[in-house]
């Protein structure tokens, strides 16, 4: 933008023209990874995680008593991402089991069995797709305790690695929290790429 600055009172004086350019835009903040060797979690996949979300490393051995809530049928937590710094109640979580290979689709339905722990299971929708450039399956379905009468949302994909099958599910604390969820679970499912 040319701005001219003429010295006020004086009729004599020449126009100074000052050429000023635009601000530059504050570079973007690179992308967040999980899975590569000296991140947070390291994973045989590696993917982008939202804004302000939290990863931490779960290390089961060290949970104790509480390690069986770490596990979900042959699957175990390696890795929780919390979204409560972004504003809402709630965790991506990366289940890995080791050797296990097979039809991603199958993995996921014995996963949606084993974590339903005594609640209601729902509107189970199942697709096949491609995920890091090979086969996956993904899943979308509802759970509702009666006992509490608390209704859940939760969406999954599976897919094979390196070290066995490996599921990376979205669980909102409830259904109401899925929506606003759902974007940093596509973000996962769409920047996975798998370690060779």
């Amino acid at each position: 933008m040319a701005v001219a600055l003429a010295a006020g009172g004086c009729s004599s004086a020449t126009p100074a023209t000052v050429a000023s350019a635009p601000a530059a835009a504050p570079p973007a903040a690179a992308a967040v990874r999980v899975g590569p060797a000296g991140s947070a979690c390291e994973l045989p996949v590696s993917f982008e995680i939202a804004e302000s979300w939290e990863p931490k490393a779960v290390d089961v051995d060290a949970l104790g008593e509480l390690a069986e809530l770490a596990r979900v049928g042959d699957f175990t937590v390696r890795c929780e991402i919390d979204a409560k710094p972004a504003g809402n109640i709630g965790f991506l979580r990366v289940h890995v089991a080791g050797g296990l290979s097979g039809a991603p689709r199958d993995h996921l339905k014995t996963f949606v069995k084993a974590g339903a722990r005594n609640q209601e299971i729902s509107g189970e929708t199942y697709s096949d797709v491609q995920i890091g450039g090979g086969q996956a399956a993904e899943v979308t379905w509802e759970t509702y305790d009666k006992e509490l009468d608390h209704r859940s949302r939760y969406s999954a994909f599976a897919l094979n690695t390196s070290e066995g099958a490996m599921v990376v599910q979205l669980s909102p604390f409830g259904a109401d929290e899925h929506p606003a969820m759902l974007p940093a679970f596509q973000l996962a499912e769409r920047t996975l790429t798998v370690a060779p």
